[in-house]
């Protein structure tokens, strides 16, 4: 019964399965019928439905101004930006540090070239975050290329340093 009651939980993909209040819910089909691209959505046209308490508008194809809107809500952003791994909305700033998906920030983090010397900030790229189930982020660093350099060789060689010190402690040990 308690297996039973986990699998129903998560998606066949190994998603969290989150609560969505029936009024925020929205579903996508696929028009099998029409094979232009939409502008918006980026891929083949679809028609999305939005549930709704009033039976007589649930099912109604909706206009790609109104699907615009509903994509920029913040019902529809927070169901965007959760972690499909461990279920933490980065849209409300929340992460959980040990997720490969959440990368140990929300929507927004410091230059991860420089650890933020630079002042610039880095954005989530959602799409591949979830498709790659690893944090991947948008941004560049706003220092002279030979600075940066610098600190890509510094992360480099202080890893090959932690990673000898820990394969010589581990060699003492056994």
């Amino acid at each position: 019964m308690e297996a039973e009651a986990a699998k129903d939980s998560v998606f066949d993909e190994g998603f969290v399965e989150l609560e969505v209040p029936e009024d925020e819910a929205m579903e996508v089909a696929s028009s099998a019928t029409e094979q232009e691209v939409d502008e918006v959505l980026g891929g083949p046209k679809a028609t999305v439905y939005f549930k709704d308490s009033n039976p007589g508008l649930q099912g109604r194809g909706i206009p790609t101004d109104e699907v615009e809107q509903i994509m920029q809500s913040e019902a529809y952003q927070r169901r965007i930006a959760t972690c499909h791994l461990c279920g933490q909305c980065w849209y409300d700033n929340k992460f959980r540090v040990g997720c490969h998906e959440c990368g140990g920030f929300p929507l927004q983090r410091a230059c991860p070239v420089c650890d933020g010397q630079c002042g610039s900030q880095w954005t989530r790229n959602i799409k591949l975050s979830h498709s790659f189930h690893e944090a991947h982020w948008d941004g560049s660093c706003a220092l002279p290329p030979e600075v940066q350099h610098a600190f890509q060789l510094r992360k480099l060689t202080d890893s090959s340093e932690e990673t000898l010190s820990e394969g010589l402690q581990d060699l003492s040990t056994s």
